[in-house]
């Protein structure tokens, strides 16, 4: 049988800056998508390494991915969804294994995932199953689950089972077309939004709910459990954490089976608070340990969480601080990166960086420093996850040598999970006695091993963890925390 694969993933951040064009996701279809993804640790490099040992034939549609901002134009929406339907089309296969992120919002349209499904089903019918993988903080919807067979999402955060998540979706379409059966999908939707700096899979209140989930997998009770902690920066009506169950013992047991988990992680709720520093005291701890590096998240300007990676909440304060040892930081700023090619590899140029796209929570920072390197800003992921083995393109990218301070100046915004942003552009972030990345948690994957201490910083910005700041107008309410007094779903059993 032809089956069909296709990935088209971003996240939405609905108080970002920045919205989301088409060329954002570079998107490639046909045999380059199959050439972006075999052998990588992907969803799709999943699926493609589980198909490629079947008799099945693996027919690549498309392939895009965009770093996560606000709501893409409609026009470009409608352009890349029209080559994805024109695609699947032509591919006439008899199933769909589909990643997305769960979350991606476009004016207009609230969910990008649920109208990209029911366009693939209208294509298949009714009768082709579909299985689509989820990131972790996807938004589920009725429609999603409406138009899909099967939803399977990742089990870890930071996220390092793209790849597995991949396989994982891949088998369960198999056996779908093997019994020639469908299992049975139910979701329960909570009033809750979480903040994402406490909720990693590894430890803390999300850890025992993931392991919960994977052992019904994993004792064969259910094909796919998958719980959904929502990334908390949508202001949109349908919003809300959820547990997706995928059983084969009819749709009660799935149902009572999300339940349960969405129980527990109900009770759970208020476990995932958690405490931020201010600057000035996250470098007076920093200096007082012993070694380095020591890693600042700055998540007020996460990157992967929709901001624009141009805060000075940080930068401000390490330019002037009395440091015994290198700072690396990262920055966005168009205008600054042309500023310091015109004046080359050893000028030392003075310019105010910083707030290039959100003057709101960030203003310019007066800098003087030497340019140490140029680049094109073209670095390959080596860290375990998030895109591991695909290159990211952001512009071209300096690196502003201000004494200990070592400023990294992108054109666009990339991910800061991975220390390869640093090493590719001659920063070592293992010598370095602050590393201050722009995430959540994400970067816990590749840095934990080698920091010295990890310390969440208080900054303001469109991806805070104080999600009451945010000016929420269209999310359900009542909704915890935002209202403390919020009640579980009256047909839950606690």
């Amino acid at each position: 049988m032809r089956i069909a694969i296709a990935s088209i993933l971003q996240e939405s951040n609905t108080f970002s800056p920045v919205y989301t064009r088409y060329e954002d996701f570079h998107p490639v279809f046909g045999k380059a998508a199959l050439e972006r993804h075999q052998g990588k640790f992907t969803e799709m490099g999943g699926f493609l390494d589980v198909l490629a040992k079947t008799k099945h034939e693996a027919v690549p549609v498309c392939a895009a991915w965009a770093i996560t901002a606000n709501r893409m134009a409609r026009p470009d929406l409608d352009l890349l969804v029209s080559r994805f339907v024109d695609g699947l089309r032509r591919a006439r296969a008899g199933a769909l294994l589909l990643a997305m992120h769960g979350a991606q919002t476009a004016e207009g349209e609230d969910d990008v995932e649920g109208h990209v499904l029911s366009l693939a089903r209208s294509v298949l019918g009714p009768d082709q199953p579909i299985v689509l993988t989820l990131d972790l903080h996807a938004n589920i919807t009725r429609r999603m689950v409406a138009n899909a067979d099967a939803i399977a999402g990742y089990h870890t955060y930071p996220h390092i089972d793209m790849f597995e998540t991949g396989r994982k979706g891949a088998r369960l379409l198999l056996r779908m077309l093997k019994s020639r059966t469908r299992p049975s999908m139910a979701f329960r939707k909570l009033p809750l939004i979480i903040n994402a700096e406490n909720s990693q899979t590894g430890s803390g209140p999300m850890h025992k709910l993931i392991r919960a989930a994977q052992t019904l997998e994993q004792t064969g009770k259910a094909e796919a459990v998958s719980i959904f902690p929502v990334q908390p920066w949508m202001d949109i009506d349908e919003m809300g954490c959820a547990v997706v169950a995928v059983t084969n013992d009819g749709p009660p047991a799935a149902q009572r089976m999300a339940d349960s988990l969405a129980a527990r992680l109900w009770k759970s709720r208020r476990d995932f608070e958690v405490k931020l520093v201010s600057v000035p005291e996250a470098l007076a701890a920093a200096e007082k340990t012993e070694g380095g590096p020591v890693v600042l998240s700055e998540s007020s300007d996460s990157t992967g969480s929709g901001s624009p990676g141009d805060s000075t909440g940080v930068l401000r304060h390490l330019v002037k601080a009395k440091l015994s040892g290198p700072a690396a930081i990262f920055l966005v700023d168009p205008p600054a990166v042309a500023k310091a090619i015109q004046a080359g590899i050893g000028a030392t140029v003075r310019m105010s960086i910083g707030g290039a796209f959100d003057r709101k929570h960030s203003k310019p920072v007066a800098v003087s420093g030497r340019v140490r390197l140029i680049s094109d800003g073209r670095w390959t992921a080596r860290a375990r996850g998030y895109n591991t083995g695909i290159v990211t393109e952001m512009g071209r990218s300096v690196v502003l040598e201000c004494g200990h301070v070592l400023i990294l100046i992108a054109e666009r915004s990339a991910m800061t999970v991975d220390p390869e942003l640093f090493r590719s552009h001659g920063i070592d972030p293992v010598y370095c006695k602050i590393v201050v990345v722009k995430s959540p948690n994400g970067f816990r994957a590749a840095y934990e091993p080698i920091a010295k201490a990890i310390i969440m910083v208080d900054t303001p910005g469109v991806s805070t963890a104080n999600l009451r700041s945010l000016p929420f107008k269209r999310i359900p309410r009542p909704i915890y925390p935002l209202d403390a007094g919020t009640a579980p779903p009256g047909d839950l059993r606690l």
